[in-house]
């Protein structure tokens, strides 16, 4: 699903362009089920992906007869690019990644790594630090190409106007003069970080908030009973009454508003950061919307993004649980350090111009020869 939504922008495109017919095909329930309800009518077909293995890909190239097969993140499929080598059809990988895994498995793959990396793959890698690492592990570097994350514009959130970001504060029972911070997608054990931390700037008189906006919406339960336990006057999205007075902590337990319920934030943790977790979240929601971000010692999902990001300024990373809260502590009472990380994501998101549209103009190029748009 992940995959899916990242080329949403990408395919759309392609879609809109009479030239081309798509065969979408996917490996979960979940992807196959969205492709179905949003591009059933505007493709050629959609079904799960043939597996690979010769009677399965013969089987289904004999039936699509594909000018060109595109691949998303980091798919390698053996099988089904040996039948492109074949018909000396281009197999391309765009937004195109290696975890550290499986670079250092390819990198040591010997012969193996020949029939994983044929001749006939192009790579259009989602940084200039994947571009590398597809060179190192023996792919031809005219074959690769640097075209950016084509999940930066799979976010369609732009940071508010005032007028949008008080309305969202008052319906949380927030003055709109109080500093907000967001706890991103949070993890067990996250929760109660961010309310100590609100509790020692409040401590400090400083008046901070906390917007809660939990991974898993079920946890609802157990998370209330960590806002009680630091007696904070709180209200929960799902309640059928509506917020009244004023409130120390919302909890955002309901599942797809996290874009919308982040305007309201001046500031934000990226969840699933902090020991024994390390895998992260997306941080590019939160800078999308114009919000500084800060975050535990690991993130290797989205490392190469998070470094990036904090190369520019626009977030900070704490080196232990410890640092991570004196870092939230730190911003939440410099206004002024928050505008230049706020000034620095927008400038980040700028500088990343737009993957799809890169990505689009080579595809293109390789289908039909036409020169790339250079914007």
């Amino acid at each position: 699903m992940g995959e899916l939504l990242s080329i949403q922008n990408f395919l759309i495109s392609l879609i809109k362009d009479s030239r081309v017919e798509i065969v979408l095909s996917g490996t979960t329930s979940t992807g196959l089920k969205i492709a179905e309800q949003k591009y059933s009518k505007n493709i050629l077909a959609s079904g799960p992906f043939p597996l690979d293995w010769w009677p399965f890909s013969f089987l289904a190239w004999r039936r699509i007869k594909p000018d060109m097969v595109i691949s998303v993140d980091s798919e390698l499929w053996p099988e089904h690019m040996q039948q492109a080598r074949k018909r000396n059809i281009p197999f391309c990988i765009i937004n195109g990644r290696l975890s550290n895994r499986s670079y250092k498995r390819l990198k040591y793959a010997g012969l193996l790594r020949k029939l994983l990396i044929p001749d006939n793959l192009h790579v259009l890698a989602s940084s200039d630090e994947q571009k590398k690492r597809w060179c190192k592990i023996g792919l031809d570097k005219n074959r690769v190409t640097s075209t950016g994350n084509l999940k930066i514009d799979a976010i369609s959130i732009r940071p508010p106007k005032t007028e949008e970001k008080n309305n969202l504060k008052n319906e949380m029972g927030f003055p709109e003069n109080s500093i907000i911070l967001a706890g991103i997608s949070t993890w067990p054990g996250e929760e109660k970080f961010l309310l100590d931390s609100i509790q020692k700037i409040r401590n400090d008189k400083i008046d901070a908030r906390l917007l809660l906006i939990p991974r898993h919406a079920e946890r609802r339960t157990e998370i209330i009973e960590e806002i009680n336990s630091f007696n904070f006057s709180f209200h929960k999205r799902t309640s059928k009454s509506e917020s009244t007075g004023e409130n120390i902590v919302y909890l955002a337990d309901t599942t797809g508003e996290l874009l919308e319920l982040i305007k309201a934030a001046d500031i934000a943790f990226l969840g699933k950061t902090l020991p024994p977790r390390g895998e992260g979240q997306n941080p590019l929601e939160p800078i999308s919307a114009g919000i500084p971000v800060v975050l535990g010692p690991k993130c290797t999902n989205f490392s190469e993004i998070v470094e990036s990001l904090l190369s520019f300024g626009a977030a900070h990373q704490g080196c232990s649980i410890n640092e991570t809260k004196n870092l939230l502590f730190q911003i939440l009472k410099d206004p002024e350090k928050r505008h230049d990380m706020h000034e620095a994501g927008i400038e980040w998101k700028i500088k990343q111009g737009s993957p799809s549209i890169t990505t689009l103009g080579i595809i293109k190029e390789m289908l039909f020869g036409e020169e790339r748009n250079p914007s």
